[in-house]
This record gives C-alpha cells, structure tokens and sequence, in this order.
C-alpha cells in the first residue's frame, strides 16, 4: 500500500495542477469576480497545492476503501472519482449558484470539466493500483 500511495499521491497532485494549468492558459478558468463585487482577493501560491494534496489524500482514501470490497482495480477508480465528482461538481454548483445569485449557465460547464478531471483521476488511481501491485 506504501508503493500505491508513493506513486499515487504526487500523480493526482500533478494532475490537478496540469487541469489547472490548462484552464488558466485556455480562459476556462471561473470568473472571481461574478461571486464578489469588490476585488477578491489572491490566494498564496501554497493554498491551491496545499488543496489539490488534501483532494488527493481524499481521492486515494475513497478508492482504497472502495478497492476493498473487491472488484475491478479501473471501476473502484472511476467509483472514487465519480463520488469526489458530485461533491467538487454539481453540489458545489448548486450552492454558490443559489447563494450568489448567479445565471447558472457558465457554471455547468465547469461541472462537466471537473467530471473530465475526476474520470481521470480515478483511472490514474486504477492504473496505479494495478501497477503497484494493489491486490485486487
């Protein structure tokens, strides 16, 4: 399990900041502006690593619990992403559209964005398992 999350962790770190990347360099990146009227603040450069290293933890812990009950090492990834999914995904959506007051338009496609993210994700964490060498 060492192995597992040795390679795990820092691949799921690596591919969140690659997503990030991509949506910054491409504009897809959500407007901060629309959730508040004055200038929002920047957040430190170690506040989104420091998140996408929870969000991996979090991710690795979902697949091992789920990897534990048996099955397939790629369909346990894909539950783990999917579950983390609607949490990141449409609830997270749902709330800052209700309580901001926003058109919920924009914000669905950053949902299916973040489904992208998270599908891969979860099958990193398959792929990973199966090359560490993860028991089925």
């Amino acid at each position: 399990m060492r192995r597992f999350l040795f390679f795990a962790l820092p691949l799921l770190v690596l591919a969140m900041a690659l997503y990030a990347f991509v949506q910054e360099a491409f504009g897809m990146a959500p407007d901060p502006a629309l959730l508040s009227p004055s200038a929002p603040p920047r957040l430190p450069g170690w506040m989104p690593l420091a998140t996408w290293v929870l969000e991996s933890i979090g991710l690795a812990a979902l697949f091992l619990m789920i990897q534990g009950r048996g099955g397939s090492r790629l369909a346990s990834g894909l539950l783990a992403g999917w579950i983390a999914w609607v949490f990141r995904g449409p609830l997270l959506v749902v709330t800052v559209v209700s309580l901001a007051g926003l058109a919920p338009g924009p914000w669905w496609v950053l949902v299916f964005s973040w489904w992208v993210l998270y599908t891969v994700c979860g099958l990193l964490l398959g792929v990973v398992a199966v090359s560490a060498g993860l028991p089925p």
